[in-house]
């Protein structure tokens, strides 16, 4: 006769519960060993059944304990092998040089003085990020905090600000910064979502003379957003113009009294100032500026004798007139980035003695603007002037004729 036996094997499930107070980073001690930094709740005890044992809540997992400092984070529990990573900033700046840029992708040289104009960006910032890893789809929310006024705001996905957000504000490092060398479909001016205006400024509409501190937390699907990235701190400059004379026979600085020799006019010949007016010209004016000349009295003039020269658009090699003549000419224009320095035709002449008119009325000699690919800030900006006369009566000993010209410089902000 076969007897059965019947062996019971108990099942133990685990439950897991979502308890409303916790206590975290705990040490949990026996006689044998230790738990370091458990995360416990208040909960505790068994369930008994028929067929089972279940034991309640005796730990949670989807506590969140992290040690964090200025430069790590250790994180443990659940869901941490979920969460995205905590992106890291390489970048947040207005007026580097290329000297301080820790910026890499700025399209110019010369760092953010490169882009915004000298000295500096006043209504704009580039902000370049570190994915710390993230896939390339990873989203990221930028928060900008106006530290003079006490105000915070995020960046929107127009590269604007505004106090709020949606979801629509998250964007891919693709999408915030122009390019992304991790990306195949960012990462060179043949890729569409590839923009190289971002990739000069994509914080838009700052408020100048302001300090902002930039942070920056990522996501990677749902429920998955970090906490927000260490702070840059950076602040805007003014609208600037920067503008010198310098009167040298070679580029280089002079200081004033601002004084230029023409020399001994010779009867029916060109005689040309041995120095040249240099203008310097620096601006971060977003519409550029715009620097014009007048004289006096429209000629050069004797108080000894009376005798003029008068001045007059014209070629003084011939001089048409067979009056003689006194003008300037546009020698050379130069910038270290942006502008460039653009010329008017009235003194941007061909001939090499021919001149352009001055007179009591401001006429444009020199500017920048934004028509077709021109950009209006310039850094670096440089015209050399030169100064020639002719005399059509007989020779006019140095210093018998005098006038008196100015330059101006107006911002087109």
């Amino acid at each position: 006769m076969k007897h059965s036996s019947l062996l019971t094997v108990p099942v133990v499930i685990l439950l897991a519960t979502f308890a409303t107070l916790h206590v975290h980073a705990q040490n949990l001690d026996s006689g044998s060993y230790t738990i370091l930094d458990a995360t416990v709740d208040n909960g505790g005890g068994t369930v008994t059944g028929t067929n089972y044992d279940g034991i309640i809540s005796i730990g949670n997992p989807t506590a969140d304990a992290r040690l964090t400092s200025g430069s790590y984070e250790l994180k443990s529990g659940f869901p941490n092998g979920l969460l995205a990573n905590v992106p890291l900033l390489n970048c947040f700046e207005t007026d580097t040089t290329s000297g301080n840029t820790d910026c890499t992708y700025f399209p110019n040289a010369n760092g953010a003085q490169g882009e915004c104009g000298t000295p500096g960006c006043y209504d704009r910032a580039k902000l370049e990020i570190d994915d710390a890893g993230n896939p390339v789809d990873a989203v990221y929310l930028v928060r900008i905090e106006d530290l003079t006024n006490a105000v915070t705001y995020y960046l929107q996905s127009d590269h604007t600000l505004d106090t709020g957000y949606d979801l629509n504000d998250f964007m891919t490092q693709c999408e915030l910064e122009g390019i992304d060398p991790d990306d195949t479909t960012c990462d060179d001016s043949g890729d569409g979502a590839w923009s190289e205006s971002l990739q000069s400024a994509n914080i838009l509409g700052l408020t100048p003379d302001t300090t902002f501190e930039v942070s920056v937390s990522a996501l990677s699907g749902d429920f998955t957003g970090t906490r927000f990235s260490e702070a840059l701190t950076e602040t805007t400059l003014s609208p600037t113009i920067s503008f010198d004379i310098d009167v040298a026979s070679t580029d280089t600085e002079s200081s004033a009294p601002y004084e230029l020799e023409i020399g001994e006019l010779i009867y029916v010949a060109v005689t040309t100032a041995a120095d040249t007016i240099w203008l310097d010209l620096g601006t971060n004016a977003v519409n550029g500026a715009n620097v014009y000349v007048r004289d006096t009295a429209g000629q050069l003039e004797s108080t000894l004798t009376g005798e003029t020269v008068p001045s007059e658009s014209e070629d003084l090699a011939s001089d048409p007139n067979n009056n003689g003549g006194y003008g300037i000419k546009i020698a050379s224009t130069t910038q270290s980035t942006l502008g460039p320095l653009q010329t008017s035709a009235t003194y941007d002449t061909a001939g090499a003695h021919e001149v352009g008119a001055l007179s009591g009325t401001n006429a444009l000699l020199v500017y920048t603007d934004t028509t077709g690919g021109n950009l209006g800030p310039v850094s670096g900006g440089r015209a050399g002037i030169s100064v020639k006369a002719r005399s059509a009566v007989t020779d006019i000993a140095a210093g018998d004729l005098t006038d008196d010209i100015t330059f101006i410089c107006v911002g087109n902000f």
